[in-house]
């Protein structure tokens, strides 16, 4: 099987082609193609003839989608649209990541796949016009919605650091940390991700929207919490609200993937164990 993953040196991306290993897999970033390029997006894809493409490319600065919103709807709704037509037009399968974001997070129980999205952001918006495109154009998708990826660093300059790793620079810094106690959401290790996503090809499952996290939820207190707690880091860590640090895209307050297609993954504290205890 010939697999394309787009966005390779990301954090999702360097795990995806490292799980389809065995496969004949190629990995292209921003220096192999500009998804964007609707021109080129058919021209190398056509020559490629893969039989996925998973797109792990995207612009995931929350906050600076709201004043660069053209780079985001490029990247994150127009580039998907153009994978779309192509992937149709050469009867390819398209894997494509989105984001509990899409949701307003007014449900308290959460949302499963067929919920309507609500975006209240402008990269949200940008997420949300990605998935109406791919849906639109092509039959033969995986829309795969998952929430607060953490893993090992990117190899690119360009992609968003975890938070996880971000908590554990802050701790080599600081006596005390302020962490907002609200934001009740899934996390996701990139790794079961990706071996997630070989599962949905290899099983084979139908076309259509997916939610893929680690089981559980928590704030970003909670999560704070967990990282030190594994690595036996001790510091003084503040709840407080999100008034305490305030940010130009507004954020769901209760964004919680519900997943009712696929058997349930490890327990997120597992998965963070697991990682903290690589890291």
């Amino acid at each position: 099987m010939r697999v394309l993953v787009l966005g390779n040196k990301g954090m999702l991306g360097a795990d995806l082609q490292e799980v389809f290993r065995d496969h004949e897999v190629f990995g292209w970033d921003r220096e192999e193609i500009d998804i964007s390029n609707e021109m080129q997006v058919d021209e190398k894809i056509s020559e490629l003839k893969p039989y996925v493409v998973i797109n792990a490319a995207a612009f995931n600065a929350v906050d600076d989608a709201e004043k660069n919103i053209n780079v985001a709807n490029s990247i994150n709704g127009d580039a998907v649209g153009f994978l779309a037509k192509t992937c149709k037009k050469k009867d390819i399968i398209l894997v494509h990541y989105s984001t509990n974001y899409v949701f307003d997070g007014t449900n308290k129980t959460g949302y499963k796949e067929k919920d309507k999205p609500n975006p209240q952001s402008k990269y949200a918006e940008s997420k949300v016009l990605g998935e109406q495109l791919l849906q639109k154009l092509t039959k033969k998708f995986y829309l795969i919605r998952t929430a607060r990826i953490f893993g090992n660093p990117a190899k690119s300059s360009m992609a968003k650091r975890s938070f996880v790793n971000v908590m554990l620079e802050l701790a080599g810094k600081q006596d005390e940390i302020k962490v907002v106690d609200e934001e009740y959401s899934n996390t996701t290790y990139s790794k079961d991700l990706a071996r997630r996503t070989n599962e949905v090809l290899e099983w084979k499952k139908p076309y259509g929207i997916y939610h893929v996290t680690n089981e559980g939820a928590c704030t970003w207190y909670e999560f704070a919490k967990k990282i030190f707690e594994f690595k036996g880091i001790h510091i003084k860590i503040l709840p407080v609200t999100s008034k305490e640090f305030p940010r130009p895209a507004a954020r769901p307050p209760h964004s919680v993937l519900l997943n009712t297609k696929l058997p349930p993954m490890r327990k997120w504290e597992d998965a963070l164990k697991e990682y903290l205890g690589d890291y």
